[in-house]
């Protein structure tokens, strides 16, 4: 394959590296005046994906797009097991999972809180941000990596999730499964696809979770469903319609107090909270998807969501005090509830196909309503090393605040080809307006209108091989909007610039990317009158490697590496809970038509709870191992996690409260499933 003459960077050797030593396979080159043409799906198996499309909202190509975005398929989530989104995003580049006080999912991507930077099929998932979501609607996940906010708006400092919901798309199948794993864990589950009509199909995924924790007193139950429907009235135009319902009842888990710099040591299965702590919450999402093909180079989407949230909790909480000289924790009880929390969101776009341009216009408009309900009361101290767990008082759900966070965004993409080079423009204005009145009848709001950008270029090394460099900025509302402080009232800025190669071998299967990249953030603190008086400023800097897809057709495999160096630019400490190094290996392989076998270590490096690098959380390695047997329409599976049973920290839920809320991770467990296709 002959390598066009390039200023290579060593990123790009790296893939070129990888990709000789594949044997990847020349496909045969093609004008590229036609590479604009509608992309022709090709059929790539196991952990490759074909076309994400979260880095660009378009068909573009993967090796077109200039941002760094990994794929987490619908195969690899079966073969870990996945239950929850934190199983599926296990092992990808630049993502860790943490406490997210137990109740909720938690991640950091590039070392920056991501709790409100999940999105579903390209709209803000933010109804469903204190639970953990199910994974039983969802096709695939797809991670892009650094500030998005030229595409999606408000957030996004280190990257965005955004899943994609199954489709009622025609095929005729039943899928039944349940699964029994450690602590009682039991699932049940059910995907049912039909053709209803010649242009209407139908479609319906259940599920029902339980499970105790390894940590006493601690338990949830889950249950969950979503209808769908899919129209096609006429030749090149598609109606989505989705249906989502959960109920979840859990007990908080808010781990464990530290002292000396360290958390203190007690057994994993050690609870500090009280009896009668729990939270429960209902949630309704409705999403209505219409996509219109006009011509052949045009094509029209427009999407509709509502989300609406009714939550209370009540949670024993290890107060920021240090442990006394007599091994004594304060702890509070704290009660806050949504009665409700809607989100309402309205999405157009059109893409242009012309001639060399690949063009996106789009506005959205996102619209979030939060009741608040919050109380909090003192608890008597509690012994570090021998918590009695009692019930504590309710202080009850009295109102606190309402408030109201409005985003109005237009946004333009043109993707432009000139010959082996492609150049991405991205830019978006934001009118963005917060308001909250307090119980007291206290008025705030925060407005202003924000610019988001991204500039890239890609190089086209070979037809499956690309070299891109991007910049790009975005914008970030203080505590996600879901409040007003006077003392931040300006919003964050977000700034990446990244260099990085991709490329595609082994005839397509499989999918290598490596980018470098910094990451600056700007959080102004202002006085009471609005004006500037402080600023924290952040950067992340580091390096991500990553494999993904199939190397044989039994062997499928994922890599990755990530380092960073992660510090606040004003003491040159880590922030909370961001490691310096993170690598995960995994691989499954078909032995024949009726056994599968897999096995994934992962580490993660050196870490801190709280700010100032308060309290240190050590490195962990975690082994894990599957086997399958598939028989005509049986299957059975054994996934086992923690396989050498680590003792390890999962981390802490944020800089503040993270010094006494530090989480074991999970002991040794292991889960069977069965499942029945008819």
């Amino acid at each position: 394959m002959e390598i066009k003459t390039f200023l290579v960077t060593p990123l790009t050797a790296v893939i070129a590296v990888s990709s000789a030593a594949h044997g990847a396979q020349e496909a045969p080159i093609s004008d590229r005046q036609n590479m604009m043409n509608p992309i022709m799906i090709q059929d790539y198996k196991g952990y490759a994906q074909e076309l994400p499309t979260s880095g660009s909202k378009s068909d573009a190509e993967w090796l077109d797009v200039p941002q760094s975005v990994s794929v987490v398929t619908n195969t690899e989530m079966e073969d870990r097991g996945a239950v929850r989104l934190v199983d599926a995003l296990d092992g990808v580049a630049g993502v860790n999972n943490t406490l997210g006080e137990g109740s909720r999912d938690q991640f950091v991507i590039r070392g920056f809180d991501a709790i409100r930077d999940v999105y579903r099929d390209g709209l803000r998932d933010d109804g469903n941000l204190q639970s953990y979501r199910s994974l039983a609607n969802v096709e695939q996940v797809e991670v892009v990596k650094g500030p998005a906010g030229a595409l999606y708006g408000r957030g996004s400092a280190g990257g965005i999730i955004n899943l994609v919901t199954k489709r009622a798309n025609g095929d005729e199948f039943t899928r039944l499964g349940t699964s029994y794993g450690s602590h009682d864990q039991v699932t049940g589950s059910i995907d049912s696809s039909t053709q209803l009509t010649d242009t209407v199909n139908g479609r319906i995924n259940a599920e029902i979770r339980q499970s105790n924790s390894f940590v006493d007193h601690v338990d949830s139950e889950d249950y969950f469903i979503a209808p769908s429907l899919q129209f096609n009235p006429s030749e090149g135009h598609v109606v989505n319609l989705n249906l989502e319902f959960m109920h979840q009842e859990l007990v908080p888990y808010r781990g464990i107090p530290s002292k000396d710099g360290k958390p203190v040591a007690v057994p994993r299965s050690t609870y500090f909270g009280s009896l009668n702590d729990y939270q429960e919450s209902d949630s309704a999402r409705i999403a209505i998807e219409d996509e219109l093909t006009l011509t052949p180079e045009i094509t029209w989407h427009n999407r509709a969501v509502y989300n609406r949230v009714t939550l209370e909790q009540q949670g024993t909480r290890q107060a920021t005090t240090p442990v006394s000289d007599t091994n004594k924790v304060v702890q509070t009880v704290n009660t806050f509830g949504y009665d409700p929390r809607t989100t309402q969101t309205l999405q157009s776009e059109l893409e242009w196909q012309l001639d060399n341009h690949q063009l996106l216009f789009g506005a959205d408009y996102n619209q979030i309503d939060i009741d608040l309900n919050l109380a909090r009361m003192n608890l008597p101290t509690k012994d570090i090393y021998n918590p009695t767990a009692t019930n504590a008082p309710n202080p009850g759900f009295p109102a606190f605040r309402e408030n109201t966070t409005k985003t109005l965004g237009l946004y333009l993409q043109d993707m432009i080809t000139v010959g082996d080079w492609s150049f991405t423009g991205n830019v978006r204005q934001d009118r963005m307006e917060l308001d909250q009145t307090t119980a007291a009848g206290v008025n705030s709001n925060n407005d202003d209108n924000k610019t988001s950008y991204r500039l890239g270029a890609v190089y086209r090394l070979t037809d499956d091989m690309s070299a891109y460099t991007t910049v790009a900025k975005s914008w970030q509302l203080p505590y996600g909007g879901s409040f007003v402080s006077p003392t931040q009232a300006e919003f964050f800025s977000t700034e990446l610039l990244e260099v990085g190669a991709k490329a595609y071998v082994l005839d397509d299967a499989l999918m290598l990317n490596a980018a470098v990249f910094q990451i600056d953030q700007e959080q102004p603190s202002t006085d009471a009158d609005g004006f500037i008086v402080d600023k924290s400023r952040a950067r992340h800097q580091g390096i991500e490697l990553e494999m993904r897809g199939q190397i044989t057709e039994q062997l499928s495999a994922t890599a990755s590496y990530t380092y960073m160096d992660a510090e606040d630019r004003d003491t040159g400490k880590k922030p909370n809970d961001v490691s310096d190094q993170l690598a995960a290996l995994g691989a499954t392989y078909q032995l024949d038509d009726a056994w599968r076998f897999g096995a994934s270590v992962k580490y993660v490096g050196d870490r801190f709870a709280g700010n100032n690098e308060a309290v240190a959380l050590g490195d962990y390695t975690l082994v894990d191992a599957m086997a399958s047997y598939h028989v005509g329409k049986h299957r059975i599976q054994l996934n086992a996690y923690n396989l050498f049973d680590e003792e390890y920290y999962l981390g802490s839920t944020n800089g503040t409260s993270g010094v006494n809320s530090i989480g074991y991770g999970a002991p040794a467990e292991f889960m069977v499933s069965y499942h029945y296709e008819l």
